[in-house]
């Protein structure tokens, strides 16, 4: 059986749009079966599917507001390589949080932010045989603008989520990684501007699934 890792943010971890509690800072969140990654598994039952994903995760970045260093995706990448080895494939879907006002990141800041997480990947020896895993690099579908976007996101945010598929890419090539561009296939809730409907979630565990087929048979 192959084993993969889906390493990423709330849109991995199943965050229901619209359902953040301002009050206890803890949103809802999909079951197993309605999350991509619960899909994922159903369609790919010769595969054993790992879910790591938490809400708010950025790339490299310890978080200033409200303050929770265990989001740096960057510092807990290598103990998940380790806590899950010998792994076949990761899929790594990261960006979105880098975009909140408090980071201060461009867009072109953001893909060389996440190859740093690529190059831990690629030199790492995780895979089977003591190799490096394979790499499945995915762009996050666009925040879209909507009344009452999170305080943290504005119209540059969105600007520069738009420009995740084209950089992404490019890093993908530059680093010999498959890659796929989930915003053309999904688009964001219009309840919260960021994440995925339980319909989206359908819809990108089947690319998804077909991706990993391709990448894996």
């Amino acid at each position: 059986m192959k084993t993969v890792l889906c390493f990423g943010d709330s849109n991995l971890w199943g965050n229901k749009p619209g359902s953040f509690n301002p009050t206890t800072g803890l949103s809802g969140r999909f079951a197993r079966y309605q999350r991509w990654t619960g899909l994922l598994q159903q369609e790919l039952k010769e595969y054993y599917i790992i879910e790591e994903g938490i809400n708010g995760r950025t790339t490299i970045f310890d978080e200033i507001f409200p303050g929770r260093p265990y989001k740096n995706g960057l510092a807990l990448l290598p103990a998940c390589l380790d806590s899950h080895y010998p792994i076949d494939l990761i899929l790594l879907w990261l960006g979105t949080n880098d975009t909140k006002i408090q980071f201060k990141q461009s867009a072109t800041m953001i893909a060389e932010n996440l190859r740093q997480l690529v190059k831990v990947i690629k030199s790492s020896d995780k895979g089977s045989q003591g190799l490096p895993p394979n790499l499945l690099i995915i762009a996050p579908q666009p925040i879209i603008n909507i009344l009452n976007l999170h305080p943290q996101l504005d119209e540059f945010s969105i600007e520069k989520s738009k420009c995740f598929g084209k950089l992404y890419q490019q890093i993908a090539n530059e680093e010999a990684c498959a890659f796929l561009d989930a915003g053309k296939f999904v688009t964001s809730s219009p309840i919260d501007g960021v994440h995925l409907d339980e319909e989206q979630s359908k819809i990108i565990a089947e690319a998804i699934a077909t991706k990993i087929k391709e990448l894996l048979k």
